[in-house]
């Protein structure tokens, strides 16, 4: 169903963009043509084939970006492509059948501008160049469930008395810096039996018992 959208956007944008590409050239032609004629390059005069071209690139643009299926853009490529390639195989047959004029709003725009210009190659080979993105083609996937972490496992930090470091004292030591251990602030030592010269306990008990 996702291609049978992308074909009928296709079949409404493509002749939409041909007519809006053979307008605005038409009118820019013109416009060009005044400017170089008369020396001056009214803002106006390229107004129109402004809004046109533009139209018409925005156009082709969303087609060709089409994220759910690239079907639509690569069908008019090969359409704009075969324009332009059917003059090499019958040029004389292939011209006529887009050699007419249209006229909208007292605009005339000849349908084989495109053609001639070489605007339908340049934009199809652009088009088809959806069909070499294989992503394209596949449904996208559904939105994977986020992931809720596991309350069971244990908190970083946290750790069993088998992986806790033995040697690393639970709470500070702390020891007086002189004499007057009221009034002087306490000294975080990393050791676990406080000053690193006092002796440990256990050995006092064990000289006492020698003697």
């Amino acid at each position: 169903m996702r291609h049978l959208w992308t074909v009928i956007a296709a079949i409404v944008i493509g002749p939409a963009a041909w007519l809006l590409i053979a307008f605005g050239q038409a009118q820019s032609a013109t416009a060009f043509g005044k400017a170089v004629a008369s020396g001056t390059w009214p803002a106006a005069d390229f107004v129109g084939p402004l809004l046109l071209l533009a139209g018409a690139g925005i156009l082709l643009g969303l087609l060709g970006t089409l994220r759910f299926s690239p079907l639509g853009a690569v069908l008019t490529g090969l359409v704009y492509v075969a324009t332009y390639a059917a003059v090499m195989i019958d040029g004389k047959d292939a011209y006529k059948l887009v050699n007419y004029k249209i006229t909208i709003f007292k605009h005339e725009a000849l349908m084989a501008g495109p053609v001639g210009s070489g605007a339908t190659l340049l934009l199809g080979s652009l088009l088809l160049v959806g069909v070499a993105s294989v992503s394209r083609w596949r449904r996208w996937p559904a939105r994977a469930a986020e992931t809720v972490p596991d309350e069971s496992a244990p908190a970083a930090g946290s750790g069993t008395d088998e992986t806790k470091d033995f040697w690393t004292p639970s709470t500070p030591v702390s020891t007086p810096l002189g004499p007057y251990s009221d009034e002087t602030p306490d000294r975080t030592v990393p050791n676990q039996f406080g000053s690193p010269w006092r002796t440990p306990p256990g050995e006092n008990a064990a000289e006492e018992k020698s003697r």
